[in-house]
């Protein structure tokens, strides 16, 4: 083999090794964590409170009979415990959990921009029982939460996802406890800027498995998942140095059979 033929060699392979470390670095992309007890503002705030580059709003439903909710106070409980929710029938703990024992208490997640699947989300303080009900908003607009809990269907742009918890008979853990609790999701499709972690209510779910009427008692620490990035309307996504590497690739090949197809006229 020649020099120059060797050198062309080389070219090709190194090329396709960078075209596939491309393909290689996009498939194997890591969960994001969102550590709402560290990055959200601390103490109370009337209904939304900043997370960095989310937003938490808290919502309940206030007595035990009601469907509708309205805002509610959230209040990040720090690092060890995460965000917790109170509203005007609420006092003391735990009733500043997130919790299903004076109504209904949820919090809503808005990701802004960019559409995530939920993959993890994690407890950090729980008390009595630690059942919850997770869904998702793939409508289009914003969606009225407010409007309550029988409006929490598919034909009102809701993906209902899953109670997540254990079906039991006896409360446990009465004192409370700091020991984080982690709930793996078993959806991986749901991708939605609004996300509704709320204490367990069987009627948010039509037809899905029930599990108790212990009255549930968490605060939310931090939730993890994939981003699936929203390209504004009339943007056109810049390609990585190595999709470009990938594309030169392709083109190099294009030349190269070309030249080889004129030699053997």
């Amino acid at each position: 083999m020649n020099n120059k033929n060797l050198r062309q060699t080389r070219i090709t392979k190194f090329m396709a090794a960078c075209a596939l470390a491309g393909a290689a670095t996009c498939s194997f992309a890591a969960d994001t964590v969102w550590d709402l007890g560290a990055t959200c503002a601390s103490g109370d705030a009337a209904g939304a409170i900043a997370c960095g580059s989310i937003t938490a709003q808290a919502y309940s439903t206030n007595t035990t009979a009601g469907t509708a909710f309205t805002t509610a106070t959230i209040h990040n409980w720090g690092s060890g415990s995460g965000l917790g929710v109170y509203g005007t029938s609420d006092s003391g703990s735990p009733n500043h959990a997130t919790d299903n024992s004076n109504g209904t208490d949820l919090i809503a997640l808005n990701f802004g921009t960019s559409k995530v699947n939920l993959s993890t989300i994690t407890l950090g303080w729980w008390a009595n029982d630690a059942d919850i009900t997770v869904l998702a908003y793939t409508g289009s607009g914003v969606p009225n939460i407010a409007a309550g809990i029988t409006t929490f269907t598919a034909a009102n742009g809701w993906t209902s996802v899953k109670n997540y918890g254990a079906a039991t008979t006896t409360a446990t853990n009465t004192g409370g406890t700091d020991t984080d609790k982690s709930y793996a999701t078993t959806d991986s499709t749901t991708y939605s800027s609004w996300w509704l972690i709320s204490a367990y209510n069987a009627s948010f779910i039509t037809g899905s498995t029930s599990l108790d009427s212990i009255s549930d008692y968490v605060k939310v620490l931090s939730v993890a998942g994939t981003v699936k990035s929203v390209t504004p309307p009339g943007k056109v996504p810049e390609p990585g140095s190595l999709a470009l590497m990938g594309a030169a690739f392709c083109a190099f090949l294009g030349v190269r059979r070309r030249k080889a197809k004129a030699a053997s006229i």
